[in-house]
């Protein structure tokens, strides 16, 4: 005769109370390669950055320093939009493996709650970010990413693991930090930035995952 425990059954029927309203086929492993892929573009801006400041005396002295400035502004914009598609690629194929392994479903209706949660903000944010880039307000798009990327997680975060609450602040807390950045001189100015957006979409995120995964996919 077999007993019943009503603390496994007390847990079983959490779990898949969870499992009906949390997404949790995401992969701690998709915020660590994000954050290495961030990192990369980090440093591939600082040296973008680093040559244009070597010879910013030459572009003032042949009246080219607007538009090489525009074209430094360019590959930047450049950059960020690559280490977007790199990390949206790496999340996708992490979280579909986990899926796979764990026999669940990719696509439920938490997680079109999910994607609608994040990308709502997400999209009016990058949206914001053009306008800054159109009208030239250069300076301010490293704290705008920082932000709207902070409160988009803060918004779906009820769709998944708590601790994707703490990114979020994590996020926003650097984005305001960098807006300070703006009061000391312009070369100053862009290590300061480049270092907290390094920070925000590279280390932490890094942690994040390993955190998550050690947590959650470690098995």
């Amino acid at each position: 005769m077999n007993k019943i425990d009503p603390v496994e059954d007390l847990a079983e029927i959490r779990k898949m109370m969870e499992g009906s309203s949390k997404f949790i086929s995401l992969s701690g492993l998709s915020g660590v390669f994000a954050g290495l892929i961030a990192l990369v573009g980090a440093g591939a801006a600082w040296m973008v950055i680093q040559d244009f400041n070597k010879r910013f005396l030459h572009y003032t002295f042949s009246n080219s320093l607007k538009e090489e400035y525009q074209t430094l502004n360019n590959t930047l914009f450049a950059i960020a939009i690559g280490i977007l598609v790199g990390a949206l690629s790496f999340g996708l194929l992490f979280t579909y493996l986990k899926a796979r392994r764990n026999n669940q479903k990719l696509i439920t209706p938490v997680a079109f709650r999910l994607v609608r949660s994040l990308m709502t903000p997400l999209g009016f944010g990058g949206l914001f970010v053009i306008g800054l880039y159109y009208v030239g307000a250069y300076d301010l798009i490293a704290p705008a990413t920082l932000i709207f990327y902070g409160m988009s997680l803060m918004n779906a975060s009820k769709y998944v693991q708590v601790e994707l609450k703490y990114l979020a602040l994590c996020e926003m807390a650097l984005g305001v930090i960098s807006v300070f950045a703006l009061s000391v001189d312009l070369e100053m100015r862009s290590h300061i930035q480049i270092a907290l957006w390094a920070t925000g979409f590279g280390v932490i995120h890094i942690i994040y995952g390993l955190i998550m995964w050690n947590k959650y996919d470690r098995k």
